[in-house]
């Protein structure tokens, strides 16, 4: 992506936050906001909303848009221009190569970490053994529903978590898989009809986490700092990295978990076949301040297990 002139910061007592417009992103744009003031209370804040192509488009599959990026771009633009301070993403909607005049200075302490699964009937996932069929945009849960039960129906259901539950409603589909942060953060958390266990559905890179972008060496990044969680950074960044090792995105079913308990990371991983037939899974484990290397290691490990084939025959498809 090319780079625009990046500009000065408007004013030294106010900072701009850009975000998409959905009442998810808007949450999280205001949960930073409402942080910054409550570190430093004479600051003011302003939120720009920023459509994204992703938004602009929700009839076409993610994977034909373009994978990630199709939320972010043009936010990361404004910020480059100067036309916001900070940019507040969801961390999973992140490419893992960003443009080299921004970067995430802090990562904020992430919430519920799992999917969920929210029934039409109320009835759990994990019980039935029906044909269901399931509403999700995701290749990593269609390809880890599909391992979980071949007999599953998959549709495509995008846009945002109240259009997702009214056509859920509506009898589009049985059911949806969708980030249970996003419904506990909207105040939806009744909706949810059960917790999908780590074992059962691996979160996608970053899931739950929020991206804080800036400008590299803006004057905002100490504004900033005190938001920062050091284990969820290190989690994050070990799951970036094990993603961008494999050069993989949302094109291709690549999921992991990292987790710091005391100052050990515990790194899990998965890559799998579009259809569920073939699923890989390896764990690591090390110090926290190794985080860059672990996602390496976890990534070398999968690839030696076969992740490579899986990968190329996806890519080459």
């Amino acid at each position: 992506m090319s780079a625009a002139p990046i500009a000065p910061k408007g004013s030294a007592d106010l900072v701009r936050l850009g975000s998409r417009g959905s009442p998810l992103a808007l949450w999280q744009t205001r949960t930073i906001a409402e942080a910054l003031q409550s570190h430093h209370p004479d600051l003011q804040t302003e939120i720009v909303i920023i459509r994204t192509e992703g938004d602009r488009n929700r009839q076409d599959p993610l994977s034909i848009l373009g994978g990630q990026g199709v939320f972010v771009r043009e936010i990361e633009m404004a910020l480059m221009r100067g036309d916001i301070d900070v940019a507040v993403h969801s961390m999973k909607d992140m490419p893992t190569e960003q443009p080299p005049e921004l970067h995430f200075p802090v990562v904020p302490a992430r919430g519920e970490v799992r999917d969920v699964y929210v029934g039409r009937d109320g009835q759990p996932l994990t019980a039935r053994r029906d044909r269901l069929s399931i509403g999700t945009g995701s290749l990593r849960r269609r390809a880890q529903l599909l391992a979980l039960n071949e007999r599953v129906e998959l549709r495509e259901v995008r846009g945002n978590v109240d259009t997702r539950l009214r056509k859920m409603r509506e009898g589009e589909v049985d059911g949806l898989v969708l980030a249970g942060a996003g419904l506990i953060r909207l105040g939806r958390e009744a909706e949810i009809t059960e917790y999908l266990p780590m074992d059962m559905m691996l979160p996608a890179v970053g899931q739950a986490a929020l991206g804080v972008q800036t400008r590299c060496g803006d004057a905002v990044e100490a504004l900033l700092a005190p938001l920062h969680d050091a284990a969820t950074g290190w989690a994050v960044t070990a799951e970036r990295a094990f993603l961008a090792h494999l050069s993989g995105g949302c094109m291709v079913p690549i999921a992991a978990f990292g987790e710091c308990r005391g100052e050990r990371l515990h790194l899990q991983g998965l890559v799998c076949s579009p259809g569920g037939e073939q699923v890989l899974r390896h764990r690591v484990e090390g110090p926290c301040e190794q985080a860059v290397s672990l996602g390496q290691d976890l990534a070398e490990a999968l690839l030696a297990s076969g992740a490579g084939d899986i990968l190329r025959a996806q890519r080459d498809g």
